[in-house]
């Protein structure tokens, strides 16, 4: 905190630098009525005509004022010598961001030394955990942003839960398909497997490991052929049974001359009716020449009975 003195601020006859700059202002009035002043140019005899006031009673009471002994509790002021060389300082001169870390350093040293002299005082300078302070903003206005601030989080957690669901729906999606895939696959070596099995190639043992069901399974093949069913026998005397196929059907000279398995109630032609076909109608052209004909005729016929 800074002292502030209960003559501070200070009224303008308090201060001869404000009451000359007053008295500047009132002369820059008067230089631009009476013309004096034109364009923003004051002319060096106005300029060494103008008197200054030295008020020696105000300077002396504003350096009393300044050198007054007043408690280091009111004004906190701190005087800090980082000690730095010519050579030093002239490097600084062109560089601002050196002066920048050179006002930087000084104002972290002061503050440490302010810091350290206030706890050796017994003034805290930190503010209680349980400190009670108006707030700026009324508890409507909070209330209003607090909601807000609720609102726009639940709908970030709601876009995010969201979005999480589709990733997992996609994930779901995929380990449902690769579980799919990998039942067939299984159903298809166990069928494969079982095939193997009827056929004789395999023990049932390979198959099921440690089952209790039993499953029925064909025994090896025998050398003992088995009996063909009559159906079979028929299509075999039919279509023929194993040989060639290609140009089985094609005629040879000894087909060509056997007639045994020729019969003309089969292979003859069938009887002729004597019964006459239904005329075929005329096409659409042929139709219309017909009726055009027609009406020339019963023109005729008309001109003659009018002549007769």
């Amino acid at each position: 905190s800074s002292g502030i003195n209960a003559e501070w601020p200070l009224r303008p006859g308090d201060n001869p630098l404000l009451e000359d700059a007053i008295d500047s202002s009132d002369e820059v009035e008067s230089m631009e009525i009476s013309g004096i002043l034109k364009s923003g140019k004051v002319s060096e005899a106005t300029l060494k005509a103008k008197s200054h006031i030295n008020n020696v009673t105000k300077l002396k009471e504003r350096l009393d004022f300044i050198m007054k002994k007043t408690p280091w509790i009111e004004t906190v002021d701190v005087t800090v010598d980082l000690k730095t060389s010519v050579e030093e300082l002239k490097a600084v001169i062109n560089d601002n961001f050196k002066q920048e870390m050179m006002f930087y350093k000084q104002a972290q040293f002061g503050a440490q030394q302010a810091l350290a002299r206030l706890k050796s005082m017994n003034i805290p300078t930190v503010r209680p955990d349980d400190y009670y302070a108006e707030m700026v903003k009324s508890d409507d206005h909070m209330k209003r942003v607090k909601e807000r601030l609720v609102t726009k989080q639940l709908q970030l957690e709601r876009t995010e839960k969201v979005t999480k669901m589709r990733k997992m729906k996609k994930l779901g999606k995929k380990v449902q398909q690769e579980v799919l895939k990998k039942r067939a696959e299984e159903k298809k070596n166990m069928l494969e497997a079982v095939k193997k099995i009827r056929k004789g190639q395999e023990q049932s043992s390979t198959l099921l490991d440690d089952d209790d069901f039993d499953v029925n399974v064909e025994s090896a093949p025998s050398d003992k052929k088995k009996e063909i069913n009559r159906k079979r026998k028929a299509k075999d005397s039919k279509y023929g049974f194993g040989g060639k196929k290609k140009f089985a059907r094609k005629n040879t000279e000894e087909s060509y001359n056997d007639t045994s398995s020729f019969s003309s109630r089969i292979h003859g032609k069938g009887k002729r009716s004597n019964a006459k076909k239904k005329p075929q109608r005329p096409g659409k052209n042929r139709r219309t020449q017909m009726r055009q004909q027609k009406r020339k005729k019963y023109r005729l016929r008309l001109c003659v009975d009018t002549t007769a």
